[in-house]
């Protein structure tokens, strides 16, 4: 759990930092921020948003389900004595559930709450809203409700990620195994 806040909080130092402050809303509210924070030293200022930060992950993730594989399952796959039953057709979610192809992976830096908070982020969907996750190395399959997939697709598809083009999709939309 605490390597997890760990890693997200810097995910969102690193956000922060690259955050475009050369224009925006927020300008008006410069002067005001100031005043407010005249007294208040840089470090001082720091720690409170690391505090903020920290306590918003561990708040979202102590009633979260265990991200990584639990039971036998995950224990057999370990001692590599895995067996693929169980896993779901990769080709198509579970009832209820769009499966959803996205072109981030571990290569990226993600792991799967990683992952999970990013496209949380970037689509303002609850995480009620997502099933299994299964996370590779380039690329991973996302179950979402099928009633929030499209808007999770036109959220991620087409927006970049440290200068590469997102793509998102429905996972069976080009299966080769689909009869058409």
């Amino acid at each position: 759990g605490k390597d997890v806040c760990r890693k997200q909080f810097f995910h969102f130092t690193d956000k922060l930092l690259q955050a475009d402050i050369t224009h925006g809303e927020y300008e008006t509210y410069v002067p005001m921020l100031r005043e407010k924070f005249q007294d208040v030293s840089k470090e001082e200022i720091l720690k409170r948003v690391a505090a903020l930060e920290f306590d918003r992950f561990l708040r979202y993730y102590e009633n979260a389900s265990d991200l990584n594989l639990s039971g036998a399952q995950g224990q057999g796959r370990a001692e590599g004595k895995g067996s693929r039953e169980g896993r779901g057709n990769r080709q198509q979610g579970s009832g209820g559930y769009q499966r959803l192809f996205v072109n981030l992976g571990t290569k990226d830096g993600f792991y799967k709450a990683s992952l999970l908070q990013f496209i949380l982020d970037m689509s303002e969907l609850p995480k009620s809203v997502l099933g299994k996750v299964d996370l590779k190395e380039k690329n991973s399959w996302i179950e979402i409700e099928q009633r929030s997939a499209s808007k999770m697709i036109k959220s991620l598809d087409g927006k970049s990620f440290k200068g590469r083009r997102i793509r998102m999709n429905d996972a069976d939309q080009n299966s080769f195994s689909k009869k058409r």
